[in-house]
């Protein structure tokens, strides 16, 4: 041990003559090693937290969540919230002075006539030609054209539609009871007795369903749903397309090219005007229920899209989701910061050498 010692202090190296350091562990080191070692045969894996955050983040789980229970309830709304029911109209034809027989309302004596668009249809096509479009446009398009990628886009636009939907459900069957506006075919609807003379009051409705349902007319459910689905993808078209946002070209075949892309971003609101005109000539709503439910309908179409994407008539935010904005925000000012730090150190680095010079 002295010889070594001794060497050691006459300069012996030991990696120079084959020699390697030992480490002994101390005792504390060997207590934390033993009790943060982990058994090898251990296949118990616990996600943690921050892991379970990020999958519900990244998902969105509780939006959806909250999206698909508030539709439920708003199903429900109709079985919940009591029915109106209002007198019937009538017309008084008076005989003589001392008599007078009343007759029905001619707004509400309409044939019923069959649904050109039943609900169960417009909701399967109207969704399945909203989603077709958007993973055309992600995944199909970008093989063909040129097509900005742009991420969790599918998740922001199925999100959009379940908002849309849900708030025009929900306020439509609110005021589809609270109003309990006769529908135009109410008459043949609730199975109308005929045969029976009317007094003017007494209520001749042998079929108590189609008496509830011939009482909700306003606003229109279908129109208030071809708007909400057909008014979130025009949004997003026009969000793709940059259309709102995009500076005039001096180009007259560029300005064609943008009027065409304008006319079909326009097409499924041509698609729930159709689908809004049908109630009217199927006798099951007057125009006023189709003006009021299609006006719920865009405007639940317009807030659930402006919830979840930027604005059309920004060039940097249309056809993006929020998340992406903000991240490409914070990226711009992260790259800022990293080039100001590199020019402040440049300066400083040049100060110092003109300093060391000086001296």
């Amino acid at each position: 041990m002295s010889d070594v010692a001794t060497a050691n202090g006459g300069g012996f190296r030991p990696e120079a003559d084959g020699y390697q350091a030992v480490h002994t562990p101390t005792l504390d080191e060997k207590h934390s090693s033993d009790t943060t070692t982990v058994p090898a045969d251990s296949t118990e894996v616990r996600p943690s937290p921050k892991k379970w955050h990020k999958l519900f983040h990244e998902y969105r789980v509780i939006e959806y969540a909250f999206a698909i229970v508030l539709y439920i309830i708003a199903r429900r709304l109709g079985k919940w919230v009591k029915m109106h029911r209002r007198a019937f109209p009538r017309i008084e034809m008076r005989l003589n002075s001392t008599t007078s027989i009343w007759g029905r309302d001619p707004a509400m004596d309409q044939e019923k006539l069959s649904e050109q668009v039943p609900m169960y249809m417009l909701i399967i096509v109207s969704l399945a030609i909203a989603i077709v479009v958007n993973l055309s446009i992600n995944y199909v398009f970008p093989r063909l054209v040129k097509v900005r990628d742009i991420e969790r886009d599918f998740r922001d636009f199925l999100l959009s539609l379940g908002q849309a939907i849900t708030l025009s459900t929900f306020l439509v069957n609110f005021m589809k009871n609270m109003t309990g506006r006769f529908r135009p075919c109410f008459y043949d609807m609730c199975g109308w007795n005929y045969d029976v003379v009317w007094d003017g009051v007494t209520d001749l409705c042998s079929d108590s369903d189609g008496d509830d349902e011939g009482r909700k007319s306003f606003p229109s459910g279908h129109s208030s749903f071809a708007w909400s689905v057909m008014g979130v993808l025009t949004l997003y078209l026009l969000g793709r397309a940059r259309l709102t946002s995009a500076e005039q070209s001096s180009s007259i075949l560029q300005e064609g090219i943008r009027t065409f892309k304008l006319f079909f971003c326009f097409l499924p609101c041509l698609g729930a005007a159709w689908v809004a005109i049908t109630r009217s000539t199927d006798n099951r709503h007057h125009y006023s229920d189709i003006v009021a439910g299609s006006v719920i309908g865009a405007a639940a179409a317009c807030l659930a899209y402006n919830h979840n994407y930027g604005s059309i008539y920004s060039w940097e935010m249309a056809g993006l989701p929020w998340e992406t904005i903000h991240e490409r925000r914070k990226a711009k000012v992260d790259d800022v910061v990293s080039s100001s730090q590199i020019e402040e150190g440049a300066a400083n680095g040049g100060a110092y050498r003109r300093n060391d010079q000086s001296h």
